[in-house]
């Protein structure tokens, strides 16, 4: 009998050499047909996420579950986006526009929220995501 080795050897993907990169390499995550493992990828184990109308505080296995219920995101837009780097840290702050199928069957419901995302350097290199606060915002007019 033959195995695959594959799941046994494989290797996470380096974390994105740059803020840049790490913001790239989330926002199109969240776009993937099933994200939970690109996004994992990219989270620090103590990440903090506050979130949504209510202000939900989740660590990042609980934030997985809870964005896994919510539907799948076909689309992820960022507008003014500002990135200040304090050595080992970096905040970006930018408005999101995201959409997102709670019925599949429906047209993708558009949610817009003022977002910061902390990336502190990862102790093997790269960038992780170790605190992101998303503020719904209501559409102007």
């Amino acid at each position: 009998m033959t195995t695959s080795s594959t799941a046994a050897t494989a290797r996470p993907a380096p974390a994105p050499a740059t803020v840049e990169e790490a913001e790239t390499a989330w926002l199109a995550a969240q776009t993937l047909p099933d994200p939970e493992q690109a996004i994992r990828a990219l989270l620090h184990p103590d990440c903090v996420v506050v979130h949504s109308a209510v202000g939900h505080i989740h660590g990042a296995d609980d934030w997985l579950r809870y964005a896994g219920r919510l539907g799948r995101t076909s689309q992820v837009d960022t507008y003014d986006v500002t990135v200040q780097e304090f050595g080992g840290s970096a905040v970006v702050s930018c408005l999101q526009e995201m959409r997102v199928a709670f019925v599949p069957e429906l047209t993708p419901f558009v949610i817009q929220a003022a977002v910061s995302r902390v990336w502190v350097e990862a102790a093997s290199g790269g960038w992780q995501l170790a605190h992101m606060q998303l503020a719904r915002r209501l559409p102007p007019g």
